[in-house]
């Protein structure tokens, strides 16, 4: 039974990104998790993960629409797999909230879309946008005019100056820092702790300060 007011949300996830989800739609006060989706590992199933219910993998997709359960939170951190199956779940019919811990600070005018998660201290900065399926992760900052692209993942305190442009599943570090104007390519990954100071191209890995390409080890 769902309480009045409150809305039945399934998360897909049972690890570490589902349990900050989690603890975000409960601060909301108006999403009441009806369970968690684990695709992994199977065993799982009948569990309990955070106050609720392993719901099995995907097999418990169509039980879930039976029960007029039509939000979904995608509360895992890898991020081509998010996109993939957020498009996946949107021809079934589901939809996606976009979770924001109260503690975060979100301009007027920034656009966030569906199925983001803004975590905690997170700031997402005038006329920004961030992309459906992305994660601005605890402490990060997204300044103004940033253009984050769809199933972005930007790490703790990170740092976007103004302008940065992130394409489709990039990866930016905890704690990296990016210089305004810059774009980072589709896929990319951006190392922890990297100060980035030219484009970085689809997908390459950039460490260091400044931020290079990582070098493949000779075979």
């Amino acid at each position: 039974m769902i309480p009045m007011g409150m809305t039945a949300l399934a998360i897909w996830g049972a690890s570490g990104h589902a349990r900050v989800v989690s603890a975000v739609a409960h601060l909301a006060k108006c999403w009441q998790i009806a369970g968690y989706i684990d695709d992994v590992s199977p065993q799982r199933r009948g569990s309990q993960f955070c106050g609720a219910p392993v719901l099995g993998g995907r097999e418990a997709l169509p039980d879930l629409m039976r029960r007029g359960v039509r939000h979904v939170f995608l509360g895992f951190g890898a991020n081509e797999a998010r996109s993939k199956l957020a498009d996946e779940l949107a021809t079934m019919g589901f939809e996606f909230p976009t979770l924001v811990h109260p503690s975060a600070s979100i301009a007027l005018d920034a656009h966030l879309g569906a199925g983001v998660y803004v975590g905690p201290g997170a700031i997402v900065n005038p006329a920004a946008i961030v992309g459906e399926q992305s994660i601005v992760n605890s402490g990060a900052i997204v300044e103004h005019d940033v253009r984050l692209a769809r199933s972005v993942h930007i790490g703790p305190a990170a740092v976007l100056a103004g302008w940065v442009q992130v394409d489709e599943c990039a990866w930016v570090g905890a704690g990296a820092l990016v210089r305004d104007r810059l774009t980072v390519g589709a896929r990319a990954m951006v190392g922890m702790g990297s100060v980035v100071t030219r484009p970085v191209a689809a997908g390459s890995v950039v460490i260091g300060c400044p931020a290079r390409p990582m070098q493949r080890s000779p075979v």
